[in-house]
């Protein structure tokens, strides 16, 4: 019976132990944060808003400032909004953060690690250094037919819209935009998803990025004891389910493009798969060459759908809905857009990197409403920055919301003003308050093949159309979260046709 209670009394002192040990970090630290709850940190407060992660990081960071500690699970976790300390994180002492606390996207096979969010240390730096010349202004501009083509269909499907006056949600029609240009700028193929009623493509990447609690997932899985990733499996596991199976439908459309391709041989198209399959990096020596692997053309193949689907499509639509509610915006922009391209139906490559305005306005729509709301690094060796130190293996989180409308860094935050972005006002202003593409050596290497796609449909539509402002408009525009953030219930404005 003694044995029994020793026992038990000993179990019980080490599960009170594991419940609140590692919860002193941030008191010894002097580190300001929400209390934590025992076993499970802070995750009750950061799930308390379900699909609005960023509304609850926005309010934790202007009650408790911009650096602060909370818990994910039993690991400590520093939100930082302070600007001089991103800078030192992101890329002064880079070294020491170059990882992504993210876990597998449906954990198909190999493939599916290998991709640049999830490849870690010298791992993600060779096979960041081999494909970043595939995204250079010269690559692009060799890629940019492939978008004009899917910009014309655009365009003629929304002409047919304006014509009957019949509702359009301009955000579901520009995810069948982005999901078309992705797949045949990065995978060689042409679906013709946006005339077709067929949604398979666009139906999985909705689930694979959309599925209630798949952010809290995504966020927490990684870092979490075997009984929390359990207990947080069995909790989501229609969304972990849906997420994987989506995953692994997009992975087994990229194998079988890419097994044509080695069939068939060197291809002439100029997209993205075709760059990556011929992509080679030399030592110091200029003597060793090396080339990617099949599993890894394909890993990369499926982060472009991450990278260059939905948030593409939700920039895009962002800037649609800015525009319908700001007509003065709209007409400043189609000036300029009239002046440059004159009696074309478009503008050329260079013309669209050149157009200031439209730049600006992109730009603004972004900081309002970033599609990537937050983003993180691991720390991968104990250190002091700029007076606040930092525990090996612990997670700095940026909450890219919140950093958007912080009233210091952006007056009158939630008024939608280009002129933020003008290159006055952009000297004025630290770059690292405005980090929709993150920053730094880990930044979004898609960064300007996204920013070229929705320049050229802008510049495409603005030529044939305005968005005005309807009955079904929704303000203020209600959002969503899961691995982007997304307009809750679409994008409805007019559509009307300038002919």
């Amino acid at each position: 019976m003694r044995k029994k209670i020793g026992f038990s009394c000993c179990t019980f002192v080490c599960d009170s132990r594991y419940a609140v040990a590692p919860f002193s970090t941030f008191k010894k630290l002097g580190i300001p944060g929400p209390p934590p709850w025992p076993f499970v940190g802070n995750l009750p407060e950061i799930s308390k808003k379900p699909g609005q992660p960023f509304l609850v990081e926005k309010e934790l960071a202007e009650k408790y400032g911009r650096v602060f500690g909370y818990y994910l699970g039993r690991i400590p976790a520093y939100m930082i909004s302070d600007v001089d300390l991103l800078k030192q994180i992101l890329v002064k002492e880079f070294s020491k953060f170059p990882n992504r606390p993210l876990a597998n996207f449906g954990g198909q096979g190999m493939s599916s690690r290998k991709g640049l969010l999830q490849l870690e240390d010298e791992d993600w730096r060779r096979i960041r250094t081999t494909i970043t010349p595939t995204f250079s202004a010269v690559k692009l501009k060799q890629i940019a037919p492939l978008i004009h083509q899917s910009c014309d269909t655009l365009c003629k499907k929304l002409e047919k819209i304006a014509q009957s006056g019949e509702k359009v949600d301009m955000w579901r029609t520009y995810g069948k935009f982005t999901m078309e240009v992705i797949l045949a700028s990065a995978f060689g193929v042409q679906v013709g998803i946006q005339t077709s009623d067929d949604e398979l493509y666009t139906s999985n990447a909705e689930k694979l990025f959309q599925q209630p609690g798949f952010s809290f997932v995504l966020m927490v899985f990684p870092f979490m004891r075997p009984v929390l990733q359990l207990v947080t499996s069995l909790f989501f596991h229609s969304s972990a389910t849906e997420a994987a199976a989506s995953a692994a439908f997009i992975m087994k459309a990229a194998e079988e493009v890419l097994h044509l391709r080695r069939e068939s041989g060197v291809s002439q198209r100029k997209d993205l798969l075709e760059l990556m399959l011929r992509a080679e990096v030399t030592d110091k020596d200029g003597k060793h060459v090396s080339k990617l692997s099949d599993d890894e053309v394909l890993a990369q193949s499926f982060t472009f759908i991450l990278a260059g689907y939905e948030t593409t499509s939700n920039a895009l639509a962002y800037t649609t809905y800015c525009l319908a509610l700001n007509p003065e915006v709209q007409e400043k922009l189609i000036e300029e857009i009239d002046e440059a391209v004159g009696d074309k139906e478009t503008a050329d490559y260079e013309t669209v990197q050149n157009l200031e305005y439209l730049d600006m306005v992109l730009c603004e729509a972004l900081r309002l409403y970033p599609p990537a709301f937050r983003f993180g690094r691991i720390c991968s060796e104990s250190c002091t920055l700029n007076g606040v130190h930092f525990l090996k293996d612990t997670m700095a989180i940026v909450p890219v919301y919140h950093l958007h409308r912080d009233p210091e860094y952006w007056p009158d935050p939630e008024t939608f003003d280009p002129e933020r972005f003008s290159p006055e006002a952009k000297q004025k202003r630290s770059p690292y308050c405005y980090l929709p593409f993150g920053t730094g050596p880990r930044s979004c290497i898609g960064m300007r093949f996204a920013l070229i796609e929705a320049k050229l449909a802008l510049v495409h539509l603005l030529k044939r159309f305005t968005f005005q402002r309807s009955a079904e408009t929704e303000v203020p525009l209600q959002l969503k979260a899961a691995v982007t953030m997304a307009p809750k219930n679409g994008i409805q404005v007019k559509i009307i046709s300038r002919k």
